[in-house]
Formats: structure tokens, sequence, C-alpha cells
């Protein structure tokens, strides 16, 4: 009786951090729009890959996020642009470089382009890019509404500074049904993040090598 004591409390408190993590995505996706600097300024406006085929085409939710971002770029909002995101599978095109082929096909100067084509998570888009942006001191993170927050977390755990966050639409799907499963969704990929940080934190007192640590980030 004990153990079901505390296996339904522990139930408990997971759902009630999962609800409220849900109801605070779907406010913030819904109302940061209205608060979102209108003319930003920084040194690097950051472009998170979305979804791909295997073929490498780029699905809606990314050339939306690389529109945003080739718009900002237009705009004056920052003198470069970097896009972030590997390949689906092995040999496949990656998004980094398909996002970047989007952007100079509207445009953009290839000497404006950065690109990071190793990463297949928020995370990972924050690790392996921090290069490319460890030494601005203010970055603009462009992303769907729903994945601000995480994408936010994501980078400022590995050093960011200064982040403005502009989405691209607030949420995904072309149905109330398809942008509530995304939600529910990210709020236990939020959790999840948080879980696999942390160990890949832990992962360093073992001495484990960065591959094997960032493969924990996947």
């Amino acid at each position: 009786m004990a153990l079901l004591s505390i296996f339904r409390r522990a139930l408990a408190v997971f759902l009630s951090v999962y609800l409220g993590t849900v109801v605070f995505i779907t406010g913030f996706a819904t109302l940061q729009p209205l608060w979102e600097t209108e003319q930003p300024k920084a040194d690097l406006i950051v472009v998170l890959g979305g979804g791909m085929s295997a073929d490498g085409r780029l699905h809606r939710s990314t050339t939306v996020r690389v529109d945003r971002g080739i718009a900002l770029h237009q705009a004056g909002a920052a003198p470069k642009i970097l896009f972030t995101g590997g390949a689906l599978v092995e040999g496949a095109p990656a998004a980094g470089h398909q996002m970047a082929r989007r952007a100079m096909d509207q445009g953009i100067d290839a000497a404006a382009i950065l690109i990071e084509d190793q990463s297949h998570s928020t995370l990972q888009n924050a690790l392996f890019s921090r290069t490319d942006w460890q030494n601005a001191s203010h970055i603009i993170l462009v992303t769907e509404g729903f994945h601000l927050p995480r994408s936010w977390a994501s980078f400022k755990v590995f050093g960011a500074r200064e982040i403005t966050l502009i989405h691209a639409r607030r949420f995904r799907g072309d149905s109330i049904k398809g942008g509530a499963i995304m939600v529910l969704r990210e709020s236990l990929a939020y959790w999840f993040n948080a879980t696999r940080y942390l160990v890949w934190q832990a992962a360093g007192l073992w001495t484990a090598s960065d591959a094997e640590r960032n493969t924990l980030l996947y």
C-alpha cells in the first residue's frame, strides 16, 4: 500500500508539472507575438531546423523559419544568418545546407551565411553551432512559437548571452488538433531535454569523450 501511495503521489506531481508546462507553452506561443520586437538588432540570426524528408526536402515547419530569418536579415536585423540542422539519414542532404540553399535562392549573399550540419536536436543545435555564436553578444533565435521556450533554454545553458526570440508562426499544423498534438509533444520534450542535459553534464565526471557525451543529446 505504501508503494502504491508513493506511485500515486509521484504520478500526481508529474501530471501537475506536465499540465502546467502545456499551459505555459500554449500561453507563451499565443501571447509572445504581442510583445515581440518589430525591428530587432543583433550580431547574428540563428534559424533552427525543423521537419525534413529523408531526401532533403524541407517541410513547411522549416521553410517558415527560414523565410522569417531571411526577412529579418534583409531588414537589417543582423549582418549574418546561421542555419543549423543535420541530415535525417546518413548520406542525405543536411537541413543546414538545404536551408542555406533556400536563402541563397531568395537573394541572400553566401558570404552572410553560416551553416551547422550535424545536429539532430535542439540541444545539439545550440551546442554544435556554439563556435559560430559564442562571441556574439546578442543573437536572434528564429523558430516556431511553441518551440521558442525550449530553444531559449537550450542556447542559454550553453552560454548564449542576450537572446531575442522571433516566432516564424505560433503553432504547427493546419488544424487545431495538429497544433494541440505538437504542444503536448513539446511539453514532454521540454523536460526530456532538461534530463538529457543533466545526464550530459554528469557524463563529463567519468571523462566520457565529447563524441560519446554529445550522442546523449541526440
